[in-house]
This record gives structure tokens, sequence and C-alpha cells, in this order.
């Protein structure tokens, strides 16, 4: 997976949407600064029953086009910005067995939606 930087280009560069869908996302690192400043509004267990819906939906995890399951690397190219549900989704299936097609051939969303990273 990218690293610490690598991460940060990946959001900006797709915009903080999800590139197959175009939900607005949030960084898993912003989404624990939230929690940590306010505990009992951002429920954040370990099973989804004990998960805050919103910021479930608005989880931003990195997706391997090529999955990595199947031979795809962890470069730059292969890599874009998902929600949690098309990351979930697709799982280990190529884009041509699920029907979809490559985002990258589409231009990111793009909007003022700063994926809460103003949030401190």
């Amino acid at each position: 997976m990218p690293n610490f930087n690598e991460e940060a280009l990946l959001y900006n560069r797709d915009g903080f949407h999800c590139r197959f869908c175009g939900t607005p996302v949030i960084r898993g690192k912003v989404r624990e600064r939230i929690r940590k400043a306010y505990p009992a509004a951002l429920r954040w267990g370990k099973k989804n029953e004990e998960q805050h819906g919103a910021f479930q939906l608005l989880w931003g995890t990195v997706d391997h086009i090529l999955p990595h399951a199947r031979g795809g690397t962890n470069d730059f190219e292969n890599t874009v910005v998902v929600c949690q549900p098309c990351n979930c989704a697709r799982m280990h299936h190529t884009l041509d067995e699920v029907g979809l097609i490559d985002p990258r051939t589409r231009e990111p969303v793009r909007s003022t939606w700063d994926g809460l990273e103003r949030f401190h």
C-alpha cells in the first residue's frame, strides 16, 4: 500500500472523491482525528454495527485497478481512491469481470470537498 506521502498525493489527484461512484471520501487519519475530538458522536468499533454509518460510507480507501491478489502492483498508476462500499464490492475481481469502466479514463470529480483535511 502507499506510504503516507503517496496516499496524500493519491487523495489530491483524485479530488477526495471515489473514482468509481464519485462519493466524497475522507482518509482514515482524518476520521480518527474527528473520533478523538467527538468520541460520543463518532462511534468506531471493530464491527459494522459499532461504526457510525455516515463515516463508514465516507471511508476512503486505496484500491488497485489490477487487484493485488491478481498481480497488481502498488504503483501510483495502478491505484485510485475509492469509497469503502465500492472497494468491498469489487474485491479481487478485475474491472472486466465486473463490467466496470477503468475510472482512470475519466477525470476525477472536482468540487470544493477537501475530505475534511482542514479538521485538526
